[in-house]
């Protein structure tokens, strides 16, 4: 009896074992992580996450950097890059079809949604400026044309206290880091720019200090900045948490999602969330915008495009999966 029951555990073990290794031998050997170019919040992003999943996985996660998600993203459809990250702004246009994009890419999947960024006009310490209203007839950095999904934030933030780019002075740039230049040189009155970009902090370090203000954050304004900025949402961050926050500052806000081809294998897209999960704490340590992407924002309600079938497996292992979550991916994948 003790032998039956030893070679039938021995036999179970060994099932056990086999599909183990089996799972881990259906991997890919290697991913592409898709970014802008170097230097970039978003290229350091993906560097970070590839690094981590490298260390810690089967999988050689390599980045391949272009001009940003335009660039990218009909190699996700076509399944030659298998992991990227961008915003939510990006995810729901790039999906859909719309704005900046003339066709939709619909082979996106969320894996994670990982940190947020906040977005703001940031003026002088000194400057007369306190609301988004004052603005108007004001110099503001405009056009850029390398990074067109720029303009269509900075135009959502004037929308939300009711102001179009033709009640202000437009000063034609190329992209942000040419608007943060503009401001530098003191050819604008105000930048538009990430909090906590280096280009924000040389601005404080040599102008004496800049103060971000506020867009408006009513239900009416949050509502003309979704129909501009699809993917936004105001939010708030408190005075002294950020260089430029000196006040309680609402930011216009997009998630950071960590996304995936849909035709990335289920097996591939949990062991890349298992590895993001078990060794969340190097994450932070790889890069300080990584420090948000933390266990309780994976899964989000907020989320505007479906999740990975992978990732969705792996969350509900994990108890962070909701039934208000399957019924949004519901709806996503049936939109």
């Amino acid at each position: 009896m003790r032998s039956r029951w030893g070679n039938t555990l021995g036999l179970a073990i060994l099932v056990m074992v086999a599909l183990e290794g089996k799972t881990l031998a259906d991997l890919p050997k290697a991913a592409t992580l898709a970014t802008p170019v170097a230097g970039s919040l978003y290229n350091a992003i993906g560097v970070g996450l590839a690094t981590v999943i490298t260390r810690h996985s089967p999988m050689n996660v390599r980045v391949q950097t272009s001009a940003g998600p335009p660039a990218w993203l009909p190699s996700m459809e076509s399944g030659d890059v298998e992991l990227g990250v961008l915003t939510s702004a990006d995810a729901v246009t790039s999906y859909k079809g719309i704005v900046i994009y003339k066709k939709p890419f619909r082979n996106t999947r969320i894996l994670a949604v990982g940190g947020s960024l906040k977005l703001s006009f940031y003026v002088a310490k000194n400057s007369e400026i306190q609301t988004v209203a004052d603005l108007k007839g004001k110099r503001i950095p405009t056009d850029f044309p390398g990074a067109p999904i720029v303009k269509l934030s900075s135009t959502a933030g004037l929308a939300t206290a009711g102001l179009t780019y033709n009640e202000v002075i437009k000063v034609p740039v190329s992209d942000l880091n040419a608007g943060a230049q503009a401001f530098l040189e003191g050819r604008t009155d105000a930048g538009w720019h990430t909090v906590g970009a280096p280009a924000v902090e040389e601005a404080n370090a040599r102008k004496g200090g800049v103060r971000f203000i506020s867009v408006v954050s009513t239900p009416e304004a949050a509502r003309r900045m979704r129909e501009i900025y699809p993917g936004s949402f105001p939010s708030v961050l408190k005075a002294g948490s950020a260089t430029g926050v000196v006040k309680d500052t609402n930011f216009l806000t997009t998630d950071i999602y960590f996304v995936a081809a849909k035709t990335l294998s289920e097996e591939a897209a949990y062991e890349i969330l298992k590895v993001v999960w078990e060794y969340n704490q190097e994450l932070g340590p790889a890069h300080p915008a990584l420090r948000e992407w933390t266990r309780d924002r994976v899964a989000s309600d907020k989320a505007f495009i479906p999740y990975h079938p992978g990732a969705v497996k792996f969350f509900k292992e994990k108890a962070v999966w909701s039934k208000g979550l399957d019924s949004l991916q519901a709806k996503l994948l049936s939109e």
